[in-house]
């Protein structure tokens, strides 16, 4: 499987997550009509890793996780929830070997809608 399956098989198959988001964790945009909760996943960097000989099977890659909730208090439980299955996880997930999964950075923001609403 590729990274994004994994990764996305990962948080689908957690408890507190599916609780929250059920099935609706998408790449790139959100699927049209869609409930609230949902968590979109973007990948934002990724860098290879070489040594003398050439490139290495070794990847940095950074995901986005967009909240994408009703409330703060919904959107805070959605992200309780996935730090708390993925800060720190390593081994083997899927066809992908996670080296390590790090929370690096945590952002605020509200959308509005084209009329100017909330």
């Amino acid at each position: 499987m590729s990274l994004k399956a994994d990764l996305t098989d990962l948080l689908l198959t957690d408890p507190a997550l599916a609780d929250l988001v059920g099935s609706r964790i998408t790449w790139g945009r959100r699927a049209p009509g869609e409930g609230l909760p949902a968590l979109v996943l973007t990948r934002v960097g990724a860098t290879r890793d070489y040594h003398m000989k050439g490139v290495t099977a070794l990847r940095r890659t950074r995901i986005q996780a967009e909240i994408l909730a009703t409330t703060l208090a919904e959107a805070g439980a959605v992200e309780a929830a996935l730090i708390a299955r993925l800060d720190g996880i390593r081994g083997p997930h899927g066809g992908t070997d996670v080296r390590g999964v790090f929370v690096e950075a945590l952002r605020d923001g509200l959308d509005t809608d084209r009329d100017g609403s909330g």
